[in-house]
């Protein structure tokens, strides 16, 4: 079990990286430019999980991506908490 230390750190760095991706999308002009954005962002953070951390990281990565709640609230995906 994580710590309260490490769960906040994990929450500060999943509410910057929330922030950051919207920015990034809200840049975009289209629904279609919407999606190419965010899935480019998918496969940077692929290649960098699987650059920095191992191809085991990576598959623990997308088991888990299995998994995301996809509940939308008023237009927005809530904040992931990992």
């Amino acid at each position: 079990m994580d710590s309260p230390d490490n769960a906040t750190k994990s929450s500060i760095h999943a509410e910057r990286a929330y922030a950051l991706i919207m920015s990034g999308v809200a840049e975009c002009k289209t629904a279609r430019d919407q999606l190419i954005q965010l899935n480019s962002i998918i496969c940077q953070c692929a290649v960098f999980t699987r650059i920095l951390s191992g191809e085991q990281e990576l598959h623990e990565l997308l088991e888990r991506l299995m998994y995301v709640d996809t509940d939308v609230e008023g237009g927005l995906l809530s904040i992931q908490r990992h």
